[in-house]
């Protein structure tokens, strides 16, 4: 690792130390992060659990062993965590339906975020168990949860739940495929005191056939939580894909949903942004990513986005039948309208014409109904290319004119060679041809003296203007009448510059030194 490098790094990660740990001192918490990578050719973050820190490295190829053990090296002495208790892990891209590796050894840790416990696992997965870029979030559920229904769905392991009922919901009821994540969802619950599972149901379940239960028993909720991963692959159920299913899911979302209900939508999507054109007729639609960022998290790096979505009414289209009729949600055209998507479409194609210039279809009767353009590009008569002029054939017979004739002279003009030009040198202005002027130019001229440049005035006659002008008077002559000015004589006193001594630093002023001579002197 470069010099610079490794002091930019120990900079950095002592300063966020310090400051994180007042932090987590005034909200009762023992998780932060200290270092997102923040330099260049430094792409790793540290994270604080509890007494242990722990480094993920995103780099693409990893950092080398050496380099490695810089790091750690580093994050023991300037965050003060024994090396025994540094964790170093590589998150590898991944591809295609390829999941994580998961490792057999274990490391459980219980933390407390904003007072709050939670458990989490440092060595088996990737992910821990608890997002530390949501801390924001979890805040303003808990805030905003008081005498509420949350449905908390894709749950993971139920820290959006944690919160939603320390803040006094009515009911919180926690979705999630995976057994063994609903299984730490319940753990974690418990911990916090949250124990009528009547109250707070833990439900291991696909989230797809849970959504269509509730809207067949027309259960309502006045916030629904929806963090869905980026995309999901499991035997249990059909795939999940963000950008495929967001709308589905948020269009039946208004069917389970009590009047103003609210939905917490957050993606960790870098190549993906929700379409807020087709949820503007449903949802009244905020970002709240900037205000929720948490501590440690640079805008630089992090993907995390989070929206409102207010209910404004209800979605009534064809995605309630094709639910029930159980058709694949590859089908479902993103939940649009037909109706919808015709008009979207018709607005497209006026708003292409009046950029490009032509007039309306409808003013030239054309439709713009579906194949009415391909027929009539069927019905136009073909052009045939082989009978066209060409023009390497036909050079020999002149060049085409503007009445489609050509013209037989111009293969027998002779090239004009610079050589045989006349010399512009020697020619004078008046033997110029100026094609259909010439009869203009003479009837102006006609009676117009010829101008020779031999009869110009002597421009040495003309009267100067200051120097041979003798009748202007003049105050001095030769400075003989002016009186002397102080800068003329050579003999004016200069002032003596004196030097003053230079005062030393830290006085503002000092005696003059005595000498045994000064009769002043009384010793």
């Amino acid at each position: 690792m470069q010099e610079f490098l490794r002091k930019d790094f120990a900079k950095i990660l002592k300063h966020n130390a310090l400051e994180a740990r007042r932090a987590m001192r005034a909200s009762d918490s023992t998780v932060a992060r200290i270092y997102d990578r923040s330099l260049e050719g430094l792409d790793v973050t540290v994270d604080l659990y509890g007494a242990y820190a722990r480094i993920l490295d995103y780099g693409n190829p990893p950092l080398e062993e050496a380099e490695k053990e810089e790091v750690i090296d580093i994050v023991h002495r300037h965050v003060y965590i024994e090396n025994d208790k540094i964790i170093y892990k590589e998150r590898k891209k991944r591809e295609g339906r390829e999941q994580h590796e998961r490792e057999e050894e274990s490391l459980v840790v219980e933390v407390k975020e904003n007072g709050h416990i939670f458990k989490t696992e440092l060595l088996k997965y990737i992910d821990t168990g608890l997002f530390l870029d949501q801390a924001e979030t979890r805040k303003v559920v808990e805030e905003s949860s008081f005498g509420l229904r949350v449905l908390n769905l894709f749950s993971y392991t139920g820290s959006f739940s944690v919160y939603a009922a320390a803040g006094g919901a009515e009911s919180v009821t926690s979705v999630d495929l995976s057994n063994v994540y609903s299984q730490w969802a319940e753990e974690n619950m418990d911990n916090n005191g949250f124990l009528d599972r009547s109250k707070y149901p833990i439900i291991a379940s696909d989230a797809y056939k849970f959504l269509i239960e509730a809207i067949e028993k027309n259960e309502k909720w006045d916030l629904i939580i929806f963090d869905p991963p980026s995309f999901s692959n499991s035997h249990k159920a059909e795939d999940f894909d963000l950008k495929k299913d967001y709308l589905f899911y948020l269009y039946s979302f208004t069917k389970i949903l009590k009047d103003n209900g609210v939905v917490i939508f957050s993606e960790n999507l870098a190549s993906f942004g929700p379409e807020k054109a087709k949820l503007k007729p449903y949802y009244k639609v905020s970002e709240m990513t900037d205000e929720l960022r948490a501590f440690g998290f640079t805008k630089k790096k992090s993907t995390l986005r989070i929206f409102r979505l207010e209910k404004v009414k209800e979605f009534k289209g064809e995605v309630m039948r094709r639910i029930q009729d159980d058709e694949s949600l590859e089908h479902l055209s993103l939940g649009v309208e037909k109706k919808e998507r015709k008009q979207r479409k018709n607005d497209d194609f006026k708003r292409k014409e009046r950029r490009d210039g032509y007039s309306s279809s409808r003013e030239r009767g054309y439709s713009i109904e579906k194949g009415s353009f391909k027929d009539r590009r069927e019905n136009r008569e073909r052009r045939n290319f082989d009978d066209r002029d060409r023009s390497y054939q036909r050079r020999g017979e002149g060049f085409r004119t503007r009445d489609g004739k050509y013209d037989e002279s111009w293969f027998d003009r002779q090239s004009r060679r610079f050589d045989d030009r006349d010399n512009y040198s020697e020619r004078r202005r008046d033997d110029r041809k100026f094609d259909g002027r010439d009869e203009r130019r003479s009837r102006f001229n006609e009676d117009r003296p010829r101008r020779s440049y031999d009869d110009r005035r002597d421009y040495d006659d003309r009267p100067r203007r200051y120097e041979d002008r003798s009748d202007r008077p003049r105050r001095f002559q030769d400075g003989e009448d002016r009186p002397k000015r102080r800068f003329d004589s050579d003999e004016r006193p200069r002032e003596k510059r004196v030097r003053k001594a230079p005062v030393p630093y830290g006085y503002d002023e000092f005696r003059e030194t005595r000498t045994r001579d000064d009769k002043k002197n009384n010793y």
